[in-house]
């Protein structure tokens, strides 16, 4: 008998993208005038986008064969919405610096999983992987302009909201692709 189980509750791993889509949105807006209360909103909405991937990881933790790389991002959301929440009132520069490594840490993780997705899973198709491949990118430039800052430091914090604008756009469609892929329960 063939048992298919459905991932559910994929609306959170949208809600995951959503968030860092208002992240974006909020550095853009408010790069060049940076308070303690905003520092502090990104962290809530960093801490909100690793609650959502934490929900889907637990509520598909038995169907779900990549939940693993969902508990690590959940996990680097959750420990850098904290991060953030407490750097906020420590000054622009710290807070870009740990922005930098948040973004280090998730670019890391997804050349991780775009490795394993290209040699384990070996059925993924050309546009999850280049999904995969776009990440790395995406974030790994993100970590690059804000820990480097080859612009200067205002210059470099006026373009770098685009980022999380990309990575929510970019997991936003990589939820759309899975979705027509039922996964089978092993017998």
């Amino acid at each position: 008998m063939n048992n298919q189980q459905h991932i559910q509750h994929r609306w959170l791993l949208t809600a995951r993208g959503v968030c860092y889509i208002l992240m974006g949105v909020g550095m853009f807006i408010y790069a060049n005038t940076f308070t303690p209360g905003t520092g502090r909103i990104l962290g809530a909405v960093t801490l909100a986008a690793g609650l959502a991937g934490s929900a889907y990881a637990r509520a598909n933790s038995r169907v779900d064969g990549n939940n693993f790389w969902v508990v690590l991002h959940s996990l680097n959301d959750l420990i850098f919405g904290v991060v953030f929440l407490i750097t906020a009132s420590s000054g622009l520069k710290n807070f870009v610096d740990m922005l930098g490594f948040w973004a280090l840490i998730y670019a890391f993780l997804q050349a991780v999983r775009a490795m394993y997705a290209a040699l384990m899973e070996g059925g993924s198709s050309l546009a999850n992987k280049l999904l995969h491949f776009l990440s790395v990118v995406v974030a790994g430039y993100l970590a690059f302009n804000t820990l480097m800052r080859p612009i200067g430091l205002i210059d470099s914090l006026g373009i770098m909201g685009f980022f999380p604008i990309g990575l929510g756009i970019l997991l936003i469609i990589q939820v759309r692709l899975t979705e027509e892929k039922p996964i089978s329960a092993p017998r």
